[in-house]
């Protein structure tokens, strides 16, 4: 995912000990897919006679959530709690972003990585590249 992404950017300022911290659009909503997940359904999408000549989102829409609350869950998984400054969305952000994905779970694709374990088997990754 690289460092230029919501996630692994948190988990930057987090490790440096940003406070204030600083987050951009915290009513926007994202879902997230952990990478153990999303390489299954590719992998199950690519396997398929079913999928051929069709797009398939890769994702899941089960645990969409709001920016601040995907802070305020890292904030807790790892001990910092610093104060919190809202600021607007940067110019362009798309307010939701939650993937159709009827066709994937007609595959029988499951994700097994919960958002909470995914959080933190990425902050337990991530934090010591940053």
């Amino acid at each position: 995912m690289g460092f230029e992404h919501v996630i692994p950017q948190f988990i930057e300022r987090i490790v440096k000990k940003e406070n204030p911290f600083k987050i951009f659009g915290g009513d926007e909503t994202r879902t997230f897919c952990y990478v153990d997940d999303a390489i299954k359904a590719t992998k199950s999408i690519m396997e398929s006679e079913q999928t051929k000549g069709q797009t398939i989102h890769v994702g899941r829409s089960d645990n969409e959530i709001k920016i601040i609350d995907v802070a305020k869950r890292l904030f807790k998984i790892t001990g910092a709690y610093p104060k919190i400054n809202l600021q607007p969305a940067p110019k362009g952000s798309v307010k939701r972003r939650c993937p159709k994905v009827e066709k994937l779970k007609r595959l029988g694709f499951k994700p097994q990585i919960s958002l909470q374990e995914g959080l933190k088997k990425t902050y337990e990754w991530y934090k010591n590249k940053s």
